[in-house]
């Protein structure tokens, strides 16, 4: 089952539980009407840690209202925060409360694009280059939809 199954299965139900960094709740449903880069990563993992300086590089890229980026790991908050404490990235980073395998993630870093509806429009995963020609075009059409 892909991601984009799972979001319409439960279109009316919430999203797995996203919190903030000070732990206050966070739901990706209140992003639609946005396209959102959600990137899944790890603090162990060193690609993940690789593409963040070149996903924050692309945020001028998009227009701010309609391209939202958020970074989610399910490790402890204190995990995170201890990580971000020495590399202080320009991200909105979430704690999943939950399992990756929500989103049907089994390899690291994963990132999925969600149209403006909410739907899973495409996946990578590996890391790539969030500046690239490819990428930007394909976020920037999506924005116009």
């Amino acid at each position: 089952m892909s991601c984009k199954e799972k979001i319409e299965k439960n279109k009316n139900q919430v999203l797995p539980i996203l919190v903030t960094l000070e732990n206050k709740e966070f739901n990706l449903e209140e992003l639609k009407g946005n396209v959102i880069i959600l990137n899944l990563w790890a603090t162990w993992c060193k690609p993940c840690i690789a593409e963040f300086k070149n996903l924050e590089e692309s945020k001028s890229l998009f227009k701010e209202n309609d391209v939202k980026i958020v970074a989610a790991s399910n490790e402890t908050l204190n995990k995170i925060s201890k990580f971000l404490k020495r590399k202080p990235f320009d991200l909105n980073f979430v704690k999943l409360n939950g399992d990756l395998s929500y989103f049907d993630v089994y390899s690291l870093p994963t990132t999925i694009v969600i149209d403006k509806n909410g739907k899973e429009n495409f996946r990578i995963t590996n890391s790539i280059d969030f500046t690239s020609k490819d990428f930007t075009d394909k976020i920037k059409k999506l924005e116009q939809l």
